[in-house]
């Protein structure tokens, strides 16, 4: 099995382990069957971000671009840095409907990461992309098993995510979308042993109006005297 190939067969098991569900590809589906602001019923969160058919709106050709941010307090914790992630969109080559192939230059050649390509996908991979770097780097720093993280995350954002309808900002416009906010760790018996990060809050923003879906994801955790870690990914419509 190539490198490639295994990245992306590590973001299909990636999906099903935080959404719950079987080990396949999201079903293509229409722009229609979208998630939107404007729908009265409230989706919950997994599906919203692990299920939703977010590349439907997207056309080949297309270049996606995120800014990386991570600050954090304590040098122990790592360097803070910021960075760029592009995501570069092609028709699929497997697949039709809203399945797309995806491209990935994750950060700059400093801190270059192999990912992708993604091939016949649906929903977008900057998502899970960006929460495996995460919890490789937490679990790196707190020496501790990210799976363990993992499920905690998964668990949460099943069992405890509030998600709420929003106005949010992108590029200086307003658009309608959700906001999905989580705090997995609180209460984790393991809290001790956290140095801190058990008040990590995980928010994500999603549009149907953004390209892609994905607007921004924000990772924090407050401690006396100020933030312990802040971490965010936001779609940058100003890139090309």
């Amino acid at each position: 099995m190539s490198l490639r190939h295994a990245l992306g067969l590590w973001l299909v098991l990636m999906a099903a382990l935080f959404s719950g569900g079987a080990l396949v590809m999201p079903q293509a589906a229409s722009a229609a069957e979208a998630p939107a602001a404007s729908q009265s019923a409230t989706p919950d969160a997994a599906t919203l971000l692990f299920e939703a058919p977010q590349l439907a709106n997207t056309k080949a050709g297309q270049t996606l671009t995120y800014k990386y941010s991570r600050k954090v307090a304590d040098p122990e914790l790592g360097a803070s840095f910021e960075d760029r992630v592009v995501l570069m969109i092609a028709a699929s080559a497997s697949s039709s409907g809203d399945a797309r192939d995806v491209r990935v230059d994750f950060f700059t050649p400093e801190r270059h990461h192999a990912a992708g390509p993604f091939e016949g996908v649906t929903t977008n991979p900057m998502l899970l992309l960006f929460l495996e770097n995460h919890l490789g780097d937490l679990a790196g720093r707190l020496k501790g098993n990210p799976r363990y993280f993992k499920t905690a995350i998964r668990t949460a954002l099943r069992d405890a995510a509030t998600v709420t309808a929003a106005d949010l900002t992108v590029g200086g416009q307003t658009v309608k979308g959700w906001r999905v906010t989580v705090t997995p760790f609180k209460g984790d018996p393991n809290a001790v042993r956290m140095r801190g990060l058990d008040t990590l809050a995980y928010t994500f923003e999603v549009s149907p109006d953004v390209p892609g879906q994905i607007v921004r994801m924000d990772i924090k955790a407050d401690a006396p005297g100020g933030t312990l870690w802040e971490e965010s990914i936001a779609y940058d419509p100003t890139s090309h």
